[in-house]
């Protein structure tokens, strides 16, 4: 009886685990989040918070004002951390008080650290190079001689471009680091125009994009590419649809070896976006700017209840058959593009300001937005993607800021190299709320494997999807600590995020309150970045 007994019991296990075998077959794995490490500094009430700038497979750099001074001038502190968050090199700057961060740019070359010298109604700037290796960094005096309002800086070969307002009407100067010459682009200074993009391509050229904000009916999207001294090498004009405003732009940098803009629409006199729009750089030939409405797409709405989503969609068709414009319309924000082999993917988040925010960041160091523009057609004015790094201050612990942003939503719409909309789909975020406006989720694309990521408060909340075949899945997992017995009493909700920093690796930064009863001081407030791998 005891042999049948084990002999039934065996045969049982077996045909248990060849079911759960037969069962599990088809059903892809779930992702996982690693965290191996994690980079941890304690943060006094007074200090300011940091700025994380990635420098990809190089590791990171953190910046911030102290409130410490030496002979007579304001110390900053940079660190730079490698990509296993340990400590490499640590620097003190020494920073004339009067003066003010207005932007920054990170480099494989170096660093650059862009301040305000004079008042808000004369701009001359001092840019600071720190490069790998050297002692000592370089500070260059920059005088454009002429009201200049910056809104954009980027870095091409030995130049840099600042693009702004003078006197309403936008312009662009090169600033040559081994001359110290300044040279202003021609083609600009253009009345009723809008600088919405600044960007510079990896071969060393930039682009710009202008784009009429008068009340003809003519109006123009202008893209312009530049050389690194300022001569132009594309110029394509392309018409906008008299009832369509086009709102915010971002173009592709040549990794591949087109070029595309993609951004925002919306109605003539609306803040809301209505859609994504999309154009192919060919300034050969006459192209239509391609308009998708956020109806058309598949997931773009699935931050609503299921029901109102649909009756959108349904509308959108009505309204694509009488030619009509949708009605439905909410605040979107795009911030990056990723191309790869078969095109564009556009990072998107849709978000929802209260009565006392504004769409723009707080406290510019300049007296008016930092995002200025002249026209009020535009939500959003010319607003910083990842690249420009704009600088915005940062607050200490004991600082509350009253404005917030909740944000609801971060989608991924993916573009053909013609700019037609193949696919797309979001996650959504929770009600993320938010210090300002500023990017909350960041995404991976590794072979046919879509990662988003986003923090909430100490929990940091994945979804994945598997393009080909359309399956998907989420999970949950703590931001973890560094010591045995570690509690983590609080998560400053409004500061820190998640960024994609390489490969399948992303960073999570923060503020935390930590209670360890097997500590000297059992409490204490912490800065943390953590390293996350996804698989």
């Amino acid at each position: 009886m005891k042999v049948k007994s084990e002999f039934l019991r065996l045969v049982t296990t077996i045909v248990i685990s060849q079911l759960i075998v037969f069962c599990t077959v088809g059903i892809p794995a779930t992702a996982q989040l690693l965290q191996p490490t994690r980079f941890e500094k304690e943060q006094k009430n007074s200090e300011d918070y940091y700025n994380v700038i990635s420098l990809k497979e190089k590791g990171l750099v953190l910046f911030r004002e102290r409130d410490k001074y030496k002979n007579s001038n304001r110390l900053w502190e940079l660190v730079k951390l490698d990509t296993a968050l340990q400590e490499q090199k640590k620097l003190e700057l020494e920073i004339k008080d009067r003066y003010k961060m207005v932007g920054y740019e990170a480099l494989p070359d170096g660093i650059y650290l862009l301040f305000r010298t004079g008042e808000t109604t004369k701009n001359d700037f001092e840019l600071i190079e720190i490069t790998p290796g050297s002692e000592e960094p370089k500070r260059y005096s920059i005088k454009p001689e002429l009201d200049f309002k910056l809104t954009h800086f980027i870095k091409v070969n030995n130049s840099f471009a600042f693009g702004g307002y003078v006197n309403n009407e936008p312009g662009i100067f090169l600033y040559d680091l081994t001359t110290s010459n300044i040279k202003i682009v021609p083609g600009f200074f253009q009345k009723d125009t809008e600088l919405v993009e600044l960007r510079a391509n990896i071969n060393q050229t930039f682009n710009v994009i202008m784009v009429d904000r008068s009340s003809r009916s003519d109006r123009k999207l202008i893209f312009r590419a530049f050389d690194s001294q300022g001569e132009m090498l594309l110029d394509d004009i392309v018409p906008v649809e008299d009832n369509r405003n086009l709102q915010t732009a971002i173009t592709s940098t040549l990794e591949r070896e087109d070029l595309i803009v993609l951004g925002t629409w919306g109605d003539r006199n609306s803040k809301q976006s209505i859609g994504f729009y999309s154009m192919r750089v060919d300034p050969y030939s006459d192209q239509k700017i391609k308009y998708t409405d956020f109806g058309q797409l598949n997931h773009a709405l699935d931050y609503l209840n299921p029901k109102r989503a649909a009756r959108i969609k349904a509308d959108s068709k009505e309204y694509a058959k009488n030619g009509r414009t949708p009605g439905f319309g909410n605040y979107t924000m795009p911030y990056r593009i990723l191309e790869h082999k078969s095109g564009y993917l556009l990072l998107a988040e849709v978000y929802t300001p209260t009565s006392s925010s504004s769409t723009y960041a707080p406290n510019s160091p300049y007296g008016y937005s930092p995002f200025y523009t002249p026209y009020g057609l535009s939500p959003y004015g010319s607003y910083y993607y990842p690249g420009y790094r704009m600088y915005r201050p940062m607050y200490g612990n004991n600082v509350k800021n009253a404005d917030e942003i909740k944000t609801d939503e971060a989608m991924l719409v993916s573009f053909d190299a013609n700019g037609k909309v193949l696919w797309d789909h979001s996650i959504k975020l929770d009600e993320l709320k938010m210090a300002s406006l500023e990017q909350a989720a960041d995404f991976s694309l590794i072979d046919s494997k879509i990662h988003f990521l986003y923090k909430k408060e100490s929990e940091l909340r994945a979804k994945w999807i598997d393009i080909d075949d359309d399956s998907e899945g989420e999970l949950t997992e703590k931001i973890i600590s560094m010591k045995p017995g570690d509690l983590i009493r609080s998560d400053h909700e409004n500061e820190g995020g998640v960024r994609h920093w390489y490969n399948n690796v992303f960073y999570v930064w923060g503020y935390q309150t930590i209670k360890n009863n097997s500590e000297e001081d059992r409490t204490r407030d912490v800065f943390y970045i953590n390293k996350v791998v996804v698989h």
